[in-house]
Formats: C-alpha cells, sequence, structure tokens
C-alpha cells in the first residue's frame, strides 16, 4: 500500500473493480483484516482445541462417547447456516480451551445425519449434552447466547464434582416462621 494518494478512477465501474479487487484481497487473508477476525468467518481445524472432535454419524457420535475413558464429555448440535450457532461458536472453543480434561464434541446438522439428531431428540438449535463418566447423558439444554452461560456452570460444577443446589433452592421468608 503507497503512502501517496492516487487519484480518483475517470469511471464508476472501475471504482467498483477496485473494492471488489480490495474486498477480494480482505477475503483471501483467511477472513483477517487489520488483525481482526471478520464476524462470521469461520474457524479453521487448527484452531480447535485439541480435546474438540467433530462427528458427522451414529458410529463417530457412540466411538467419541466411548474414547472419553471416565471423562465428562460435553457435546453442541448446531447448523452451519444457524446465526445463534455462528454466534457461540467461539465461546464454546474457549470452554474446550480451558478444560482440555473434557472431551468436546460438535454434532453439525447435515443431510445425512439428520436422524442422529431426531434420535438423540435434539429440540432445537444451538442444543448442548453433557454426560458423565459412568452417569451418561446428565444434561441436555439449549445453549444459545442466553442460555450458554448455564452451560459454563455446569460444566464447571460437574469438574470440579460440586453441585451447585443451593442456588436453586429458595430463601426460606418470614411468613413461614411466623405460620409455625
Amino acid at each position: 500500500m503507497s503512502a501517496v494518494i492516487e487519484p480518483p478512477s475517470q469511471s464508476s465501474s472501475s471504482r467498483m473493480s477496485d473494492f471488489q479487487r480490495r474486498m477480494k484481497g480482505i477475503v483471501k487473508r483467511n477472513g483477517v483484516s487489520n488483525g481482526r477476525k471478520v464476524v462470521g468467518s469461520s474457524q479453521s481445524a487448527s484452531e480447535r482445541p485439541a480435546n474438540l472432535k467433530v462427528v458427522h454419524t451414529l458410529e463417530e457420535y457412540k466411538e467419541g462417547l466411548d474414547e472419553s475413558n471416565g471423562k465428562i464429555v460435553v457435546v453442541r448440535f448446531f447448523a452451519t447456516w444457524c446465526k445463534a450457532c455462528k454466534a457461540i461458536q467461539p465461546s464454546f472453543y474457549r470452554m474446550a480451551a480451558l478444560y482440555p480434561h473434557v472431551t468436546f464434541l460438535e454434532v453439525p446438522v447435515t443431510n445425512d445425519n439428520v436422524n442422529l439428531h431426531q434420535g438423540l431428540e435434539v429440540p432445537s438449535l444451538p442444543y448442548g449434552h453433557i454426560y458423565y463418566p459412568d452417569a451418561g447423558l446428565v444434561e441436555e439444554m439449549k445453549i444459545s447466547k442466553k442460555y450458554f452461560p448455564g452451560l459454563v456452570k455446569k460444566v464447571r460444577w460437574y469438574d470440579e464434582g460440586l453441585c451447585g443446589i443451593d442456588e436453586f433452592v429458595p430463601e426460606e421468608s418470614d411468613d413461614a416462621d411466623e405460620e409455625n
């Protein structure tokens, strides 16, 4: 890029082609512009944490669960066209990086595996499952941006072996004491 400003082009078609050329260059640089990730660009496999695996079939799904060998398994069901799914992908990847001893699986919806999603009774996308060793499926929940903090909290609970049940028990009111 030159420090000298070039005079404007004579025709609008040459300006448009210049614009197109610049935009094409931005897109070719792996979705990165000015050192920042362009919103909506997909992350490559090299950016996925090592403990995160993408599965496409029922067999791969079962293998992913079987290979966990006593580990907690967190599953994200998503679709590539789903905006809410795209919005939580970076958060899901960060969580996978924070818990390297937990297995993370991603299950994209494709024409070939729609039955997998239906068989596991996934009601909406994005959706999550948590599997605990020797207990199987222990949690299933929506994991859109609104509900994602709940997934993080539950993964932390299962990882630490602590239950936050006290957060769900209502406090006793003074009215109950007066009636007794």
